[in-house]
């Protein structure tokens, strides 16, 4: 592969005399032809042939056609021709040769790919054909002289293009996300819409505005997009460029983004400034007017988030201005508190010890996802943060838990499977024959394996768990 790769014909020839395998593949099912068919190099290329057979050499029918034709190396694609390797293979994706030709911008591979009896109308599995491919490529590059050539041949603006989201784009959304404003106006002229298309709910401005993009933001707003347009969980462009610190394009929504709760939940473009620790965006949403203490839909404010998300610099901004440290959301916490619940959930013992020398209440409760209550020492259990135990004992808590759940720590650790922190609690004195309500323990036989074997194994602990529970 690396000779072919190279151009090192010699080479590749006195490898195969040696019995070099020629068909063997790398990590991606790609042999040394497609290594020679890619780079071009067509005497290796002929020394391959012989002992390459003609058929798809990748598992995912991705052939040394498709390589060539990509890297638009059209003597090579004769050579394979020759060597009846067909000329409209697809690959998982649907692609043909033709189309692998278009989204590389090989003009002449194409022209040769047709003189060949190539289909031009021929769709890939997103729907697109070669033209449509081209024209896709165009955008994604900023191309402005591919996209008018595309769109002049007969290319269809209004095709969406596939994310690894799982949702599909416009074309205008795909020139926002990369920031090339020059393209909109053409694309609008081509038919398309200023809010974008496709599945996804994200409009051009707010992908514009998400990746940074100024001044395509500013040229979206000149062609009248909507700075009001929410997703699916009400967040707007503003939101998404407070959320990335993005401070030009905050700037440019801001005289067009009033100051009103702009999400479902009352849920600000300042909470996410706060949570993402992003001060500089916090001055710019004041000096607009929003509110800085503002609740969302869980009562937290941007004080609560910031400290969720560990950001002492936003959390002290927000004091020097007013912002209440003794707020308490819906399930009673403070921002202190807030802070210390995520550093439980996230197992941070630097933080955890951080919230409580600062004055955070070890004593509050989480609520869960069924309408209960449980302690912290509860939540480090359920996620197998056997280091926090001992520090949050030392707080003060009960190692038999607390909230309204009738689950302890115990039996919490056991449900989900941590059989190092079963056996952290029982060494701390957990209660293996505690109840809950249905009368359901930890039972003596789980805890004789755990105790027995050092080294338990998971899935001897769930064997157990599921028989006898």
């Amino acid at each position: 592969m690396m000779a072919a790769q190279n151009g090192h014909a010699h080479t590749v020839k006195a490898l195969l005399d040696l019995r070099g395998n020629p068909l063997a593949m790398d990590s991606r099912g790609e042999a040394p032809l497609h290594f020679a068919a890619w780079e071009g190099h067509q005497q290796c290329v002929v020394a391959l042939l012989p002992v390459t057979p003609p058929t798809p050499a990748h598992p995912e029918a991705y052939t040394p056609v498709h390589a060539a034709s990509y890297r638009g190396h059209v003597e090579v694609l004769k050579q394979l021709a020759g060597a009846g390797w067909p000329l409209t293979a697809k690959n998982s994706d649907g692609n043909t040769p033709m189309h692998h030709a278009a989204a590389g911008g090989r003009v002449t591979c194409v022209q040769w790919l047709v003189q060949r009896g190539g289909d031009t109308s021929m769709q890939n599995n997103a729907g697109l054909t070669p033209l449509d491919q081209e024209l896709v490529t165009a955008v994604e590059e900023g191309d402005e002289a591919g996209v008018r050539s595309a769109l002049d041949r007969g290319a269809r603006p209004e095709v969406t293009v596939p994310t690894i989201a799982g949702v599909s784009w416009s074309l205008l959304t795909v020139a926002a996300s990369e920031g090339h404003e020059h393209l909109l106006s053409l694309l609008l002229q081509a038919g398309l819409s200023i809010e974008g298309g496709g599945t996804t709910d994200m409009t051009p401005l707010m992908m514009a505005a998400q990746n940074g993009h100024a001044h395509t933001v500013k040229a979206l707003l000149d062609l009248r997009g909507n700075p009001l347009a929410m997703d699916s969980e009400g967040w707007t462009a503003l939101h998404f460029a407070s959320r990335q610190g993005h401070q030009q394009c905050v700037a440019a929504l801001l005289p067009v983004t009033p100051p009103t709760p702009a999400h479902l939940e009352a849920y600000t473009p300042v909470h996410v400034a706060s949570y993402y620790g992003h001060v500089e965006v916090l001055e710019q949403l004041a000096g607009a007017g929003w509110p800085l203490t503002a609740r969302d839909s869980d009562g937290d404010t941007p004080m609560h988030l910031a400290a969720a998300g560990g950001r002492v610099t936003c959390v002290q901004w927000l004091v020097q201005r007013g912002g209440d440290t003794s707020i308490q959301n819906n399930a009673g916490h403070t921002p202190l508190d807030k802070e210390l619940v995520t550093a439980v959930m996230e197992g941070d013992e630097a933080g955890v010890r951080s919230a409580l020398d600062r004055g955070a209440r070890p004593e509050v409760t989480i609520p869960t996802d069924t309408g209960e209550s449980c302690s912290l020492l509860t939540d480090a259990a359920r996620g197998g943060h056997e280091h926090l135990l001992s520090l949050l004992l030392q707080a003060g808590l009960s190692i038999e838990g607390g909230g309204t759940t009738d689950m302890t720590p115990l039996m919490m650790a056991a449900q989900n499977g941590h059989a190092h922190t079963v056996k952290a609690l029982l060494d701390l004195r957990g209660n293996p024959l505690a109840m809950n309500s249905i009368g359901e323990a930890v039972l003596v036989v789980v805890v004789v394996v755990v105790v027995v074997i050092v080294d338990v194994d998971v899935i001897f602990f769930y064997y157990f768990y599921n028989c006898y529970f």
